[in-house]
């Protein structure tokens, strides 16, 4: 097989992800969840505001990750903002499989990751025009 039809094939070779079986959402009391103290994210008083308001109108719909000992992997700003609005549990997907590094990688991970989208701005303006037209509080996803 020539070279260039090998490096074909293998690209159209499945990616299988790591297996993880039965994620449950359980719900953890605020109290008991540890924040990573190793986290480079940081949150600002203005969007724990903005993430205020989306639990507010929309609920809790974004759960936490943990791992087995209530440390967050993920979710730091709606841990803060939950602890801002008084909730005493939270959503909780717990990510048994990971070890410590990749729990360490993925902290990194799920936030970077998001900030390398972009925004498609002729849709966007469209998108956020016509949920002003319907008179839609903008400031709840982060719009104003």
């Amino acid at each position: 097989m020539a070279k260039t039809a090998r490096k074909a094939k293998q690209a159209e070779a499945p990616i299988e992800a790591p297996s993880i079986q039965g994620l449950n959402v359980t719900y953890r009391a605020v109290a008991d969840l540890i924040p990573y103290t190793k986290n480079a994210r940081t949150h600002s008083d203005a969007q724990i505001d903005v993430i205020c308001k989306s639990i507010k109108e929309f609920g809790f719909t974004n759960p936490l990750l943990v791992d087995s000992k209530s440390g967050v992997i993920a979710g730091h700003g709606r841990l803060m903002a939950a602890r801002k609005l008084g909730m005493t549990e939270v959503p909780c997907i717990e990510l048994a499989h990971m070890s410590d590094v990749q729990r360490r990688a993925y902290v990194l991970a799920d936030n970077q990751t998001a900030l390398l989208a972009g925004w498609d701005i002729d849709l966007l303006k469209m998108e956020l025009g016509d949920l002003k037209l319907e008179e839609f509080d903008l400031s709840s996803v982060g719009f104003d």
